[in-house]
């Protein structure tokens, strides 16, 4: 009975699923709509924040999952649901131990930097995964932070803008202030890929086997 409530296709599951995602993407709009209103409001370095992009992210796997969790791709969609795991738990992580408050509004402020991380974390504990997730699968989950570092530190190179103060020279105590940062935030974000896909292949279940009938073999 626990199980079948818990289920991907079961609607308290799936509604929840919805309206949470689209809770994260209602949020990052409506950040969106008050930063227009700024003198020196750029699109381009609204979008560059990685707390953006994951609660985007987030969010339509989340409504995804909740409108059609089918069986098709059920393997692919549980390796992204492990992967947006890990990026909101860095988003919550690194704004609560680097960052403060920030300009965002204090509503979507907490939706981005604290509702979203939970959610991905209860969601991945409490809904079992249908699929393993292999550990070499897992550590594919860097290849999104890593591309994004690179271009937030090339294209701040290039225009003096950085998103995040840990990814300025500046304020680090030069490049190799950031590259230590970057070597423990890599560390930690390896860490918790390898926490994520042990949580979720711990549960999944293995499939029956079949009996058959006496002298009878499988062909």
């Amino acid at each position: 009975m626990y199980d079948s409530m818990l289920s991907s296709r079961a609607w308290p599951v799936r509604l929840p699923r919805i309206l949470l995602g689209a809770l994260a993407v209602i949020a990052v709009g409506r950040q969106f709509v008050a930063d227009l209103a700024l003198p020196d409001f750029s699109p381009v370095n609204f979008f560059s924040y990685f707390t953006i992009l994951s609660n985007i992210a987030a969010g339509a796997l989340l409504i995804r999952l909740g409108a059609a969790p089918g069986r098709d791709g059920r393997a692919v969609l549980e390796w992204l649901r492990g992967g947006m795991t890990v990026y909101m738990a860095t988003t919550g992580t690194v704004f609560a131990l680097l960052l403060d408050g920030g300009d965002s509004l204090p509503w979507v402020n907490t939706v981005m930097h604290h509702v979203m991380p939970v959610v991905m974390f209860v969601d991945w504990l409490l809904v079992r995964p249908r699929a393993r997730i292999r550990y070499t699968s897992a550590f594919a989950w860097l290849a999104f932070p890593l591309v994004y570092v690179v271009y937030s530190l090339v294209r701040g190179a290039v225009t003096g803008w950085f998103p995040y103060p840990f990814l300025r020279p500046g304020t680090t105590g030069g490049v190799d202030g950031v590259a230590l940062y970057l070597v423990v935030m890599t560390i930690c974000i390896a860490l918790a890929a390898m926490l994520v896909a042990w949580l979720g292949n711990i549960r999944v279940r293995e499939p029956e086997p079949v009996e058959l009938p006496e002298g009878q073999s499988v062909p």
